[in-house]
């Protein structure tokens, strides 16, 4: 695994034509872009669902909180600290909004729901996250990176949206997230590229070997989720397990700088 490659430059363009690519070659059905504006909640079992989905919303944000809070005083990195203190403020944001949005349509304060699925992440997660400096990139490559391609489709074939949630996302939430995603990239570049070749295959392989079992860890837990998306937006699932794994493996190639040829056989979300 030492041959490399030229990357181009990490963009949002970057991502989405990436992503595009990948639809046409295993997914099709898939749309390039959003085909009809979606409707806004109505039903009492479209709120119920709605809460749901954005209950796991603010816990995911809240558990990156907590992980990068626990990360910063690990890592003596003044850059890393520097970058993790904008993640906690940004992510810790999310999860407000959401919080006080499910409990503005709701009537009830759902945050002990909230640190349940917090903790749930922690016990599918385990140590991983804070074990070394490369679990902990192994943690940001599963809840930073390896989910784009999942959230740009699900932007594309929702069908039911709140729009004061639906404002805040694209206002805030993905000019933050692609700040955490290039910060992430930077930081590890700064480290990885400066490494020997020897060093670059050692980092390699026990990179690749913690994202894998990222990867087995998360495995229920997104099949979950995406069900659970699929019933509050109406966005497609079938298929999405093909573009999560076809991207995951850009994302690591990237990283890693080697050709997907040369990456192992990978975990797959479908295992």
């Amino acid at each position: 695994m030492t041959a490399t490659l030229t990357r181009p430059a990490w963009t949002t363009k970057f991502e989405i034509e990436t992503i595009d690519k990948l639809i046409a070659q295993h997914a099709p059905h898939f749309p390039t872009t959003r085909l009809q504006e979606p409707r806004q909640l109505t039903t009492e079992e479209e709120l119920e669902n709605f809460y749901r989905f954005r209950i796991g919303g603010a816990a995911h944000d809240l558990y990156i909180v907590q992980v990068c809070s626990k990360i910063i005083d690990q890592i003596p990195d003044p850059e890393l600290q520097l970058f993790l203190s904008r993640q906690i403020g940004d992510d810790g944001a999310h999860s407000q909004f959401t919080r006080r949005r499910v409990w503005e349509l709701s009537g009830h304060d759902p945050i002990d729901k909230i640190v349940q699925e917090v903790q749930n992440h922690w016990e599918f997660m385990g140590d991983l996250p804070i074990r070394n400096w490369l679990g902990f990139i192994a943690f940001e490559l599963h809840y930073e990176l390896h989910i784009v391609a999942q959230l740009i489709l699900n932007s594309r074939t929702t069908t039911i949206v709140d729009p004061e949630t639906s404002t805040f996302a694209s206002q805030t939430i993905l000019p933050d997230e692609a700040v955490h995603r290039f910060g992430v990239l930077a930081w590890w570049q700064s480290k990885y590229d400066k490494a020997s070749p020897a060093e670059k295959a050692e980092i390699a392989t026990q990179l690749l070997e913690l994202d894998e079992e990222g990867q087995r860890r998360r495995n229920p837990y997104l099949k979950k989720h995406w069900q659970i998306v699929r019933d509050a937006t109406g966005a497609e699932i079938e298929g999405l397990g093909v573009i999560y794994d076809a991207w995951r493996r850009e994302v690591l190639s990237y990283f890693l700088d080697i050709p997907i040829a040369k990456l192992p056989q990978l975990v797959s979300v479908s295992e």
